[in-house]
């Protein structure tokens, strides 16, 4: 493979080279060799920046976890109705799949590594506090009585596991776009938390209010080319 330009030397290099490489190969099989001669560097210069792997692997989630704590909080400043909030933070994590899709896999994939060692207690808390967003959303709008859930907490669980776990199943060159897939997921989650199976155009509303105003956050990754673009409305074959 060529060595790429000396600028990439920088971190946001390494960090970007290091998620692509551990998105495609495993934690346990990325090497910081590897990682160097794809940049064209030493090892050495990669350890001056980031003292080991774990280091760099925790970089990588804080990274990471700042570009959607930047995205929740956009949403939560420009939507005030709980439900178009529920539906942007549930377009958020699944575009994260797509548009910022090495950083995803790579934190996802390898999420049991931060159950134990130096990680432990920074990763805990994005994921508690990220958590708490998503609960707090619910909570605001079981009290608003526009959301119908006991447990905001345990719903938030069941958002997070249908999201999450979409780097098993979802390709960006895929026949559904995230676009498409978050509308279907937003339907169907709140037909049964609102109570309606069929909202309707008022629900189709609110999805595309969410999903455009997730792809106006400042500072956000670019969308893959062109998929921002298609239409929001229920799945279909390309």
């Amino acid at each position: 493979m060529t060595g790429r330009p000396a600028r990439a030397s920088s971190r946001d290099a390494i960090l970007r080279v290091f998620a692509e490489h551990v998105a495609r190969h495993g934690y346990a099989d990325t090497s910081l060799g590897d990682i160097a001669g794809e940049l064209g560097l030493s090892k050495g210069t990669i350890v001056h920046h980031f003292r080991s792997k774990e280091a760099l692997l925790g970089e990588l989630h804080e990274a990471y976890f700042a570009r959607r704590f930047a995205e929740a909080r956009f949403i939560l400043a420009e939507l005030e109705d709980p439900v178009a909030r529920l539906v942007a933070m549930i377009y958020a994590l699944l575009a994260a799949h797509r548009d910022d899709r090495a950083a995803s896999l790579a934190c996802l994939r390898e999420l049991i590594r931060y159950f134990e060692g130096e990680l432990h207690d920074f990763v805990r808390k994005q994921r508690v506090d990220y958590t708490q967003i998503v609960v707090d959303i619910l909570r605001d709008g079981a009290q608003r009585g526009v959301l119908q859930t006991t447990d905001p907490r345990m719903t938030a669980f069941h958002i997070f596991g249908m999201c999450n776990y979409a780097w098993t199943w979802y390709h960006p060159d895929g026949p559904q776009s995230v676009e498409e897939i978050a509308g279907r997921f937003a339907r169907e989650l709140l037909g049964g938390l609102v109570g309606t199976p069929d909202a309707g155009a008022a629900l189709d509303d609110r999805i595309t209010e969410a999903i455009t105003t997730v792809q106006r956050a400042p500072g956000r990754l670019p969308s893959v080319e062109g998929a921002a673009s298609r239409p929001v409305g229920v799945p279909g074959a390309r």
